[in-house]
C-alpha cells in the first residue's frame, strides 16, 4: 500500500493488517509482512508483537499470521447488522424454543471460534458465556463441527499442533481424527464434556457461498439435563436449520457439491419428536 506521505506507525500498523486480510485462510508469514510493507524484518516482528498481544492478530502453529479476535469484538456494532447474524438469528430462537436450551453462534477465526450471538435459556440454571469469547476448535461442538468439512491437509494440520486436554475426556491425535470422520459423515458434532465438565453440545456448521465453514451454532446445556441420546433427537431439526442459514449467506449445494452437514434434512416429526421424546 502506497501513499503519498510519510507513513506514521498507526499507518503502517494497518497496513500489515490489510496485508494479513488479503491472505485469507492461508495467512501470511513474517518475511513476507516484511516485504510488503517494504520494512526490515525486525521492524516488522516489532509491530507484529505488539499486534499480537492486542489480540488484533493471532499466530497459527505453522507461525502463519491471520487476524485475531480482537477485530471481531470491537466490530461488535457492526456485527448487530451482519448478514450472517441476521441470517441465522431466526433459527437460534427456534432452538432455543425448541431445545429449551442456550443456542451460540459463533465464526471461525484462525483456529479458534468466537461467539457473536446468543439466545439464552430460560431456565435458571443455564450455561454462562459472552459474545467475544474465544472457544477451541478441537474440543468444542462448534469447533469441531467446522473442522469436520475442511480438507484434510488443513485438518491434520490443526490436529498436529498443540491441543490441551481439558477434561479427562478431551480427543487429540488419531482419536480427534477419527471424531471428525464421523461428524463430517452425520454432519453435526457432539462435545461430550470434552471442553468444560459437566457441559454437553451439539453444533453444527454453517457454510458460505464458496462451500468453506466459516461459521457454526450449538445447543449447549448441564449435561445432566441435556444426554447424548438428546443431542442426536435434537440432530435433525437442527440439521435443516443449518442448511438454510447457509443459503441464506450464499451457499448453493448443487454449485459447491454436497457438503455432508448439508445432505440432511429434517423429517416432518423431528421437532415434535425431540420435545415428546426428550428426558424429562
Amino acid at each position: 500500500m502506497q501513499s503519498g506521505r510519510k507513513s506514521s506507525s498507526v499507518d503502517k500498523a494497518f497496513e500489515l493488517i490489510q496485508a494479513v486480510s488479503e491472505t485469507g485462510r492461508a495467512g501470511i508469514t513474517l518475511g513476507e509482512l516484511a516485504r510488503h510493507a517494504g520494512v526490515a524484518v525486525s521492524t516488522a516482528h516489532r509491530y507484529v508483537t505488539s499486534l499480537l498481544e492486542l489480540g488484533v492478530l493471532d499466530r497459527d502453529a505453522a507461525g502463519s499470521y491471520h487476524l485475531g479476535v480482537t477485530l471481531v469484538t470491537l466490530a461488535g456494532q457492526y456485527l448487530e447488522e451482519d448478514g450472517l447474524r441476521a441470517a441465522a438469528r431466526p433459527y437460534l430462537v427456534a432452538l432455543v424454543e425448541l431445545s429449551g436450551e442456550t443456542v451460540h453462534l459463533g465464526i471461525l477465526a484462525g483456529n479458534r471460534i468466537v461467539y457473536i450471538d446468543k439466545v439464552e435459556s430460560a431456565k435458571s440454571v443455564r450455561l454462562v458465556s459472552r459474545i467475544g469469547s474465544r472457544v477451541p476448535l478441537h474440543c468444542t461442538a462448534m469447533g469441531k463441527a467446522v473442522l469436520a468439512p475442511l480438507d484434510e491437509r488443513r485438518r491434520a494440520e490443526i490436529v498436529a499442533g498443540r491441543l490441551d486436554r481439558r477434561t479427562p475426556r478431551t480427543l487429540t491425535g488419531a482419536a480427534l481424527l477419527a471424531e471428525l470422520d464421523v461428524v463430517r459423515e452425520r454432519g453435526f458434532a457432539i462435545d461430550d464434556e470434552e471442553n468444560e465438565e459437566g457441559v454437553r453440545c451439539v453444533g453444527l456448521p454453517i457454510m458460505n457461498a464458496s462451500g468453506q465453514p466459516v461459521a457454526a451454532f450449538s445447543v449447549s446445556a448441564p449435561a445432566n439435563r441435556f444426554s447424548v441420546e438428546d443431542c442426536h433427537r435434537l440432530a435433525p431439526a437442527a440439521l435443516a436449520m443449518a442448511a438454510e442459514i447457509s443459503r441464506r449467506i450464499g451457499y448453493v449445494a448443487n454449485r459447491n457439491g454436497a457438503s455432508p452437514a448439508l445432505r440432511h434434512q429434517a423429517p416432518e416429526a423431528g421437532p415434535a419428536s425431540f420435545a415428546e421424546a426428550r428426558d424429562p
